[in-house]
């Protein structure tokens, strides 16, 4: 028997309505703050919009409160914002009292965020995630100051460790070979100012991945960026040696020199594909 075509387009009528209900129901989160209320609530294309006594101070994919505490004789609310997505975290929205019935607001730029800050009597404290070959400011943040620079923080691999620490428990994130000693100084040789970027590629990532005895390799990606700066790590852990390539605009550069690479090592450059 042919379906009804009334019964076809009321179906497709409500399919379509179906998401923008259920977004537009989800119960906003409020939060009692500085004599008003903070709320987070999402739309129907399932933004998170925050906003202070009906007013919007901010707006992403993901939002939610952290805490409140009292800073410098401020109460300060702090909620984590941001777009969300593998290996992004979210920012942190900084609010106050404006002293006018209003909030202030403040934050940190970059759009994959920071850990969840340490807060004090005195002050709040960020500490930047920090990957191979980066050295980053850690930022301090009070009412009366705004931000300012508290010191700079290094990334430094795990003293004492070795290739054979690798060898032991090969099929790890990437990042935790550059974390080992050892591998740390044979990459920055090798790849030397390019050793941050590269390691950048390979921040959204699968473990390593073995590929004949004693020889591992995976690809990664910057953070909402795959497909444009994707990097190859291929490690050989009987003969200590790596090869490193990343693509680089609509070339893919290679570490050290392509002619120095072994078949088995550019074999695994099929794993990275020129947009």
């Amino acid at each position: 028997m042919q379906t009804p075509k009334r019964f076809v387009t009321a179906c497709l009528l409500g399919m379509a309505l179906a998401s923008p209900a259920l977004a537009q129901d989800t119960p906003p989160e409020e939060l009692p703050f500085a004599g008003g209320t903070l709320t987070i609530a999402e739309t129907p294309d399932y933004e998170k919009v925050v906003s202070y006594n009906g007013k919007e101070i901010g707006r992403d994919f993901q939002a939610f409160f952290d805490r409140t505490a009292n800073v410098a004789g401020t109460d300060v609310a702090l909620i984590s914002i941001g777009p969300g997505g593998n290996a992004c975290g979210a920012n942190t929205l900084i609010v106050w009292p404006d002293g006018n019935g209003g909030v202030n607001t403040d934050s940190l730029p970059g759009d994959c965020g920071w850990p969840l800050p340490a807060v004090s009597d005195y002050a709040i404290i960020f500490a930047p995630w920090v990957g191979p070959g980066e050295e980053m400011p850690v930022r301090r943040w009070t009412p009366q100051d705004g931000f300012r620079t508290a010191g700079m923080l290094r990334f430094v691999p795990e003293p004492g460790t070795g290739w054979d620490d690798l060898a032991a428990k090969p099929a790890i994130h990437p990042e935790a070979y550059f974390s080992n000693q050892e591998f740390y100084g044979y990459a920055l040789k090798t790849l030397g100012s390019d050793l941050a970027e590269y390691a950048l590629g390979l921040r959204v990532s699968s473990e390593m991945e073995k590929i004949a005895d004693g020889i591992y390799a995976t690809s990664g990606c910057v953070p909402h960026n795959c497909g444009g700066a994707d990097s190859l790590l291929v490690v050989d852990l009987d003969a200590r040696k790596a090869w490193f390539a990343q693509i680089r605009g609509n070339a893919v550069a290679q570490w050290p020199n392509p002619a120095n690479w072994p078949d088995m090592a550019r074999g695994e450059l099929k794993r990275l594909a020129i947009p």
